[in-house]
């Protein structure tokens, strides 16, 4: 259903949650082979790290747990940068006991592994359908290796 991207040259690709892992990994082989790249994480000083040493690259502070922070940067991207490619990469993963409950650490696990993806879907779909193309990438947390 979706081609596979085999030229990568001149494409805008936006990464959320690049400051670290997969997400930085897949910016740097994506820059590598000519993408224009936008990272974007909450943590700026690795995102400045990455744009200094990857030209032309840009970064973009964001926190995923806040819509109109999502909505903002769609927005910012889509109008400077254009927009090929999204991959979600942003997730949160904190082991626990059942003996050592914490409802606030599951919380904020569902809010950024889940529901930050809902937030980067219900801000970038309307931009991909009025131009007719793009892909989506969303990667799932460890978290989902067992209930």
């Amino acid at each position: 259903m979706n081609p596979c991207i085999t030229e990568w040259t001149g494409r805008s690709v936006w990464l959320i949650g690049a400051s670290s892992g997969i997400g930085l990994a897949t910016a740097h082989a994506l820059h590598a082979k000519g993408a224009r790249v936008v990272v974007s994480a909450r943590n700026a000083q690795a995102l400045q790290t990455f744009v200094d040493q990857h030209p032309g690259a840009t970064a973009l502070v964001l926190d995923v747990l806040s819509t109109p922070a999502v909505q903002e940067a769609a927005q910012y991207v889509q109008r400077h940068q254009g927009l090929d490619v999204v991959i979600y990469c942003a997730g949160h993963y904190q082991a626990q006991r059942a003996t050592q409950f914490d409802l606030q650490q599951m919380v904020l696990h569902q809010d950024i592994n889940y529901v930050g993806a809902l937030r980067v879907l219900d801000a970038v779909l309307p931009g991909l359908l009025h131009q007719g193309f793009g892909h989506i990438s969303l990667l799932a947390s460890v978290a989902g290796y067992r209930g």
